[in-house]
């Protein structure tokens, strides 16, 4: 299996969106009065936003396995710390091994550069949070919607 990685462009908008309604459909997190035309508009405009470099230190990638587009990566890098600020795969690429392959990627890096790694998970999402302390991360608070986890 083939974990590649590759920044973002604008023609990737569209998918970057669907992963993202994709996963969070699986995972039984999507509210009963999802607006899918509404969320698309606004999280294609700010994934265009992001893709276009508007926020400093951000940066969102494509996820690719053999090849072919499998999720997104969003990392932010500020000053002492850098943040796993959104990982999301297509469910057909979950449980084998490729969110593990792109956050060893992600954290080799930080590394490299000594710099420690943090991310949040969202309060209702316990499998992601299993996931995140499976790869080594641990619990270091919180606030209102999410758990915040740094690499230990």
């Amino acid at each position: 299996m083939g974990v590649t990685i590759r920044a973002a462009t604008g023609s990737d908008v569209d998918f970057l969106t669907t992963v993202v309604i994709e996963a969070t459909f699986d995972q039984g997190r999507l509210p009963d009065d999802f607006d899918e035309v509404d969320y698309r508009a606004g999280f294609g405009e700010w994934t265009a936003e992001q893709v276009g470099g508007n926020e400093s230190g951000s940066s969102i990638s494509v996820v690719q396995v053999d090849g072919v587009e499998a999720g997104r990566l969003r990392v932010v890098r500020r000053a002492g710390l850098v943040e796993i600020a959104g990982l999301q795969l297509l469910p057909e690429h979950q449980s084998h091994g490729v969110g593990r392959t792109v956050v060893e990627g992600v954290v080799a890096q930080a590394r490299a550069d000594g710099l420690p790694v943090e991310l949040g998970v969202e309060k209702d999402n316990p499998r992601a949070r299993a996931f995140w302390e499976g790869c080594g991360f641990r619990y270091v608070g919180e606030d209102d919607g999410e758990h915040r986890l740094r690499l230990a």
